[in-house]
C-alpha cells in the first residue's frame, strides 16, 4: 500500500509529510499540479471527473504545469480525499473493489455513488460514516 505521507509529500518544495498534523500547514502551502497527479493515479479518478469535483474546469487544470500551487481550499479538499481512499483501502482491504463501491448506488446514501458526493466535506464525511460501519461490521 502505498504512503500518503509519500504521496503528499513534495521534496521540490522541501514538504515532509510525516502525520496529519502537518495537513493544516499543507493545505496553507497549497498542493502542486504534481502532487494532484499523485492523488489522481492513487484514487483512480480521472482528471476530468476530478475537475468537478474541485470546481475547476478540466480546460484550466490541462493548461497547469506540475509546479502550479492550487490555493488552500482546494488543497485541503483533496487532502480529505486522499484521508477518504486511505480508509477505503483499508477497511475493503484492495483498491478494485473500493474503487467499485465509490461507484455503485449505495442504499445509505439513498441510492446515490459515493464518487458523485466528493465534492463537498459533507459528502466526505457521509462516505466515511458508512465506510466506519462497514469496518465495524454494521451493513447499511
Amino acid at each position: 500500500m502505498v504512503q500518503v505521507s509519500k504521496i503528499l509529500s513534495d521534496s521540490n518544495r522541501g514538504i515532509q509529510v510525516k502525520s496529519r498534523n502537518d495537513y493544516i500547514e499543507l493545505s496553507r502551502k497549497g498542493l502542486s499540479m504534481r502532487q494532484m497527479k499523485e492523488i489522481l493515479d492513487f484514487t483512480g479518478i480521472p482528471m476530468k471527473e476530478i475537475s468537478g469535483i474541485i470546481s475547476l474546469s478540466d480546460r484550466q487544470l490541462a493548461r497547469y504545469t506540475d509546479e502550479k500551487i492550487f490555493k488552500t481550499d482546494t488543497s485541503a479538499h483533496l487532502i480529505w480525499i486522499v484521508e477518504l481512499y486511505k480508509f477505503g483501502y483499508e477497511v475493503f482491504e484492495e483498491r478494485a473493489h473500493f474503487q467499485r463501491w465509490m461507484r455503485s448506488d449505495i442504499r445509505a446514501l439513498d441510492y446515490q455513488k459515493p464518487i458523485s458526493l466528493l465534492d463537498t466535506s459533507f459528502g466526505i464525511d457521509a462516505i466515511k460514516t458508512i465506510l466506519g460501519r462497514l469496518e465495524h461490521g454494521v451493513y447499511s
